[in-house]
């Protein structure tokens, strides 16, 4: 949308806003979610038509659980692309992704208020043109990402793209549970699930047993996608990219790096597929493998991983 369009609607909206009762602004960041984005988003609804043009060239959702490997995969996708790219990472379900990323600078980083206001002004539709949009969600459960509030919303939040596609991460659960629990990443942000829940969910999804994420998923598994260089081009031509490899040996530091490395190694240093050795005597570990659908569905997706047998004693 031109700026100009862009800056009557967010006119528009605070016009209405200031229409509310004055309490609403000092409202809690729950309750602006609850009642003061709705708002902001039947307005421009309102008064926004549909855009006739493709704002992003390519636009990717990925979702993946933390630990799995997404920052490393991510950094590879936004490597292989040409042009203008830009990662919106770890932003909250069901939620504009731009706005999001606007208010947590702003809570919790004041300094960098420049970039808050770029998020800002994009949340509000004016929007960077862009070769490759991503946004990707970790410790979501797929109802929570798939929402109606957001497939409703999705051109209004993001812009509109020439192409579309929803990524998948998954890790076998062995060295991603290892991985989590070397962090401290039990909680995931779905209410009532646990790690394993969310695993099984996704696993589920990555066989075909259900199809929250759509039809044309694009499957990462990462465990593969590490080892195998024409896997990787696979993946590339699924999502149209020129394979490259570039950023493959990056290991980024979101989220802290690696949770047994950091950051200061090569990313094909990492010995990814033997994390769960260091945690077979502890307990918490060990639990999560009592279900023995953790045990169908690791064997189907990634094989028999050597080993890992010894687990079930």
């Amino acid at each position: 949308m031109p700026s100009n369009a862009s800056d009557n609607a967010s006119g528009n909206v605070s016009k209405v806003a200031t229409r509310v009762p004055g309490r609403l602004g000092q409202l809690s960041y729950r309750a602006k979610q609850l009642v003061v984005h709705p708002l902001e988003d039947w307005t421009r609804r309102l008064i926004e038509r549909s855009p006739d043009e493709a704002i992003n060239q390519i636009e990717i959702r990925a979702v993946g659980l933390r630990r799995t490997g997404n920052h490393a995969v991510l950094n590879w996708i936004v490597s292989q692309q040409a042009g203008e790219v830009f990662h919106l990472n770890n932003v909250a379900a069901g939620q504009n992704p731009y706005r999001y990323k606007c208010e947590n600078l702003r809570r919790y980083h004041p300094e960098h208020s420049k970039m808050a206001e770029v998020y800002r002004r994009q949340s509000m539709g004016d929007f960077i043109a862009r070769d490759c949009l991503v946004y990707s969600y970790e410790d979501w459960s797929l109802a929570q990402v798939t929402h109606q509030r957001f497939e409703r919303n999705r051109v209004l939040y993001v812009g509109k793209s020439q192409q579309r596609f929803d990524v998948l991460i998954l890790r076998d659960p062995f060295n991603l549970f290892a991985s989590r629990l070397k962090q401290g990443f039990v909680a995931t942000k779905a209410p009532g699930a646990s790690m394993v829940d969310l695993w099984l969910e996704s696993a589920k999804e990555f066989v075909g047993e259900s199809c929250c994420l759509g039809e044309d998923l694009v499957r990462v598994n990462y465990n593969r996608w590490f080892a195998e260089e024409d896997y990787r081009r696979q993946l590339a031509d699924q999502l149209g990219m020129t394979f490259s490899d570039a950023g493959l040996d990056k290991v980024t530091g979101f989220g802290g790096g690696s949770s047994f490395d950091g950051i200061g190694v090569s990313g094909r240093s990492l010995d990814v597929t033997n994390r769960w050795r260091a945690f077979v005597d502890h307990p918490a570990f060990l639990a999560c493998f009592e279900n023995d659908e953790i045990w169908a569905y690791s064997e189907q997706i990634f094989g028999h991983l050597p080993g890992t047998e010894s687990l079930r004693a």
